[in-house]
This record gives structure tokens, sequence and C-alpha cells, in this order.
């Protein structure tokens, strides 16, 4: 397995060495936040099938984004892949990706495609809110995002830390519902926002998350579908998603081209073939992700088909507008609210 880490705090100060070894620079290169054991596999069967090197480097999702940025002017990747809708179009908007038209998209749902071409979706995770059953019941709950600001939920739910993919997954679609009719946050969303955040209780290192949805200290929970039901079998407690109203923030992970790159060819090959509805059908039978192409949904294991994440209505988002306000607004969390 040849996949390399970047730490996060290399990342930080632009100090990491990606081995500039012939071998490397020879390979595909693909940062990727995705799981380090999941894209060795991936690896391999992109290699055979496509009969070149490829080289995976793997790190957080707020960590890759960074490092493609820090690299404009020289950059390392070729390729990144796995990358969710907001930090994608934030890199678009950076000028660090270019466009391309893979031969993938017939059937494609609209919302996995980039307007401007740059990236396109290839798997889908819904962000949820999700209630642990066995300690409080759904009529206790709250119905909606909005509600989470009541001061009866003062404690009841964990929120992650800003650097984290998912938690800036739900604060667009949080956001979102707080915004004036030019895209921008209103007086009375930053009051909720204060609301939100005084209720929620922050990750830190070392908080035992799953300890506090079983025991019922904290029995709301906030985060990807898999975390929810991964959280809900290691608890041994039982669970239901909320229905918000509105919808539910649903990402795309995606794939896009590093500007700059010297292997074009290559890259589209590579995002050909692993974003390809047979790849994602693979995907979801080794890996069970949920796929974004409903092809690739209907020839994947029933409890693919079946799972109750897909039965979550997609909340509306303008991603480009969350990656131009993002930045700011997550400074005014970091500051007035933490």
């Amino acid at each position: 397995m040849k996949i390399k880490t970047i730490s996060t705090a290399a990342i930080a100060v632009g100090s990491v060495s990606f081995m500039a070894s012939a071998a490397l620079a020879e390979a595909l290169v693909v940062y990727s936040p995705q799981p380090p054991e999941n894209m060795a596999v991936l690896e391999a069967a992109a290699e055979e099938a496509l009969g070149f090197d490829i080289e995976f480097v793997n790190a957080g999702g707020g960590a890759v984004h960074d490092r493609i940025i820090a690299e404009k002017n020289n950059p390392q990747a070729d390729v990144v892949y796995g990358l969710i809708d907001l930090l994608l179009a934030s890199l678009k908007q950076n000028e660090v990706l270019m466009p391309y038209s893979p031969n993938t998209l017939e059937g494609l749902p609209e919302r996995f495609i980039d307007p401007d071409g740059y990236f396109y979706g290839y798997r889908q995770t819904p962000l949820a809110m999700a209630v642990n059953t066995d300690q409080m019941s759904l009529a206790d709950a709250p119905s909606s995002w909005e509600d989470l600001a009541d001061p009866k939920y003062k404690g009841k739910f964990v929120i992650g830390g800003l650097t984290w993919q998912t938690t800036r997954g739900l604060l667009s679609g949080i956001f979102t519902r707080q915004l004036d009719a030019d895209g921008n946050m209103t007086d009375e969303g930053w009051e909720w926002m204060a609301g939100f955040y005084d209720n929620a209780q922050v990750y830190f290192d070392g908080m035992d998350r799953v300890k506090l949805i079983a025991s019922g200290e904290a029995p709301i929970t906030l985060n990807h579908f898999t975390g929810i039901q991964g959280q809900a079998a290691e608890g041994g407690y039982n669970f239901e998603y909320v229905q918000t109203p509105g919808g539910t923030v649903v990402v795309g992970e995606g794939n896009a081209i590093v500007a700059g790159t010297d292997q074009f060819d290559n890259a589209l090959k590579f995002i050909e073939f692993a974003s390809s509805v047979e790849w994602q059908i693979r995907a979801a039978e080794e890996f069970g992700i949920l796929p974004a192409h409903p092809d690739a949904i209907a020839g994947s294991p029933d409890e693919i088909k079946n799972n109750p994440a897909l039965s979550l209505e997609p909340q509306v988002i303008d991603w480009d507008n969350m990656a131009k306000q993002m930045p700011a607004w997550l400074e005014k969390i970091e500051l007035d609210l933490l």
C-alpha cells in the first residue's frame, strides 16, 4: 500500500515533504480525506484497470482543502477525491481546480453536478439529526433544526469542531435557513445561532460522544449517517432520524482535477473509473457508501437500497454561496459564540 498521510499541523505551516522521488513524480497523485484502508482497495483496482501508478495522500477534508490552496503556485496533486461540495466549491473559487467533463454524467442527478463543471459527486452522505429513542421519545425531541436553539435542549446535543467536514456541512444547512434574499445572514439568524451554540456541547479531544448519547445526557446526535448508525451500534441503543421541515443536508462527495496538473488525461481516466456506476456499486458493497447514481443504488445490496438515510429529503443549498461566506461566518462563531 502506497498511501501516505499528511499531518494537520504540517499542513497548517506548509512544511510537509511530499517525497519528490521519481516514482512519486511519475505517479498520479490523489489527495483524499477518505479512509486509507478504502483507498488502498481503490488504488489497487484502478492501477490494474488503467495501467499506471497512483499515489494516494490522505488527510482530513479541511487539511486537504487547505493544502491544495497552499500549493496553488506549485501544485503537488493531480486529483482530489472524496471532498464534500462545500470544500470543492471553495477550491473552485480559489482557482485551484480545472473544469472537465467525464463520461459518467448520464443519469447523475443535477444536485451532484457542479454548475460550472469543476466537480461531480460519486457518493452521497446525509448529515442528519437523530435521537436515541431509548432515552428520548420523538414527541419530546426537536422536530426541526430551528428547535435546537430552544433552552430545553441545552446540553442535549454535541456539535463537532469547526474544522470538520461534517460540521461545516451541517452548518451550511443551518445557515441556509437563516439567510436573507441576498444570501447573507440576518441579525435574527445570528441571534438564533447564539442560542444554538449556547445549547450545544462542542466536541473536544477525549470526549466520549457515544457514552453521552447512550446515557441520555445528550440523546440528540448531529452527524453523518454512518456515524449515527455506528454510534448506535457501539452504544447499544435504538435511534430514529428526524425528518426535518425543509430537508436534511445531503452532501455529495466528489472528485476534481487540480489546476496545473501535467497528467490531465490520466486524471480524467482515474475519475471516470472511480465515479463509474460499477465502482459505486463495489464501494457500496465493500465500504457501505450510499452511491450518488440511481443505477448504482439499484445495483447495491439490500442494506444500501433500504437504508433509512435514503428516505431523508435533501435540503436545497447554494454551495457556491456557502463557500464564499463560510470563512467569515466560522470566524464569527469562533470569536463571538464559543
